[in-house]
């Protein structure tokens, strides 16, 4: 098994990474858990759950690892296992990368200095202003349509998990979340699936895909 941990505040060239990792496995070999959400045993059984005959290698995506996490209790998968440990800016002292280092997994440290950063445009799509549109040419211009689309499902999950611990981004949140219902949620989610799905099977042209997206987050 193979392990890679991508942590530090570069968010963007951090999800660029994680998006050119998976886009060199097929599909449906490819797992993803939400440690805050699913557990970490939620990880342990996709590890364990090599199947008989695989005719592929699979990859499980795991974010949201907590700091205090050992990655020493993570059970060995098979051979052609890679898991993808994505991480946010564990302390100096955190478990995480000590675990790492005796696992001898692939750790690579992302800055946030420079970064054309995706938070402008998920604010502004979320609070429902007209400068989404700008903010996402840059974007898209920058990163492409799948990191766009990526970072569209991160300001989802950030609506939907706990609220941060930052009284800033508590209040942020708190903000965004007063111009939608709870199942507006469930229908938002299902509408940015629907677009990956035409953008990646050539069904929808992926810019004009997105900016009708981006439409109808506005209009909500």
């Amino acid at each position: 098994m193979k392990a890679v941990v991508l942590y530090g505040p570069g968010l963007v060239s951090k999800r660029d990474q994680l998006l050119k990792i998976k886009s060199s496995f097929e599909e449906d070999v490819v797992y993803s858990v939400d440690i805050k959400i699913d557990g970490v045993e939620k990880l342990q059984q996709l590890i364990q759950s090599a199947p008989l005959f695989a005719s592929s290698s699979r990859l499980i995506v795991a974010e949201n690892l907590p700091d205090n996490l050992d990655l020493e209790i993570l059970p060995q998968g098979e051979e052609s296992l890679t898991v993808l440990l994505v991480a946010d800016s564990p302390r100096v002292d955190s478990k995480i990368i000590s675990s790492a280092k005796k696992i001898k997994a692939n750790i690579t440290q992302f800055e946030a200095e420079k970064e054309i950063t995706a938070f402008p445009f998920i604010d502004s799509l979320l609070e429902g202003k007209k400068e989404a549109f700008v903010e996402l040419e840059k974007l898209l211009q920058n990163y492409g349509g799948m990191y766009t689309l990526s970072m569209i499902f991160y300001g989802l999950r950030r609506n939907l998990l706990p609220a941060p611990a930052s009284p800033f981004m508590r209040k942020k949140v708190g903000d965004q979340k007063k111009r939608f219902q709870d199942c507006d949620w469930q229908r938002l989610y299902r509408i940015v699936l629907d677009t990956e799905s035409d953008i990646k099977s050539g069904k929808t042209d992926e810019k004009l895909g997105l900016f009708r997206l981006t439409e109808r987050f506005i209009t909500n």
